[in-house]
């Protein structure tokens, strides 16, 4: 079995190297450094990866102003494809980067399941495009609480 680990191609180190949760971590962290904590906010975590990596999506987010919300976001249904799957598929990822995120002691996830950022976070990593779709995910999803987000998405349960 080592054998084969051995042999993979150096593309698949490449995608492992990128798809980790160090590396990741700090995507996660830039979400709720610049977003207002609010009740059950730990939620959006699992948002921010399939969104921010999403080709289409990040795209969109580079190109957010200030008076982009939800709304505007769920315009082109293009964007939103495999959305609720990807999700899914990211649930581990986000997981282990929110763990790396609390040994690191850069969040804090209280009681009501709010996230607050108390600490900064090694970036020199991570790539600066997903970093800064993941602040202006933040400015989109401002307004609107977690539940409507998620709705709006077209998630049937969270």
């Amino acid at each position: 079995m080592e054998v084969m680990e051995m042999n993979a191609k150096p593309i698949e180190h490449l995608f492992t190297l990128q798809r980790s949760p160090i590396a990741l971590a700090p995507v996660i962290h830039n979400f709720f450094a610049h977003s207002e904590p609010r009740e059950r906010d730990l939620l959006l975590s699992y948002l921010v990866l399939p969104m921010v990596l999403y080709p289409a999506m990040q795209t969109y987010l580079l190109a957010v102003r200030k008076t982009s919300n939800l709304r505007t976001l769920c315009k082109e249904q293009s964007r939103l494809v495999g959305l609720t799957h990807n999700t899914q598929q990211f649930k581990s990822l986000t997981n282990a980067a929110l763990l790396v995120l609390q040994a690191e002691q850069s969040i804090e996830i209280t009681d009501d399941l709010t996230v607050k950022s108390v600490g900064d976070v090694r970036a020199s990593n991570t790539n600066p495009k997903q970093l800064e779709a993941a602040r202006r995910l933040s400015m989109v999803c401002a307004e609107a609480d977690v539940v409507s987000i998620y709705r709006t998405l077209g998630f049937k349960s969270l």
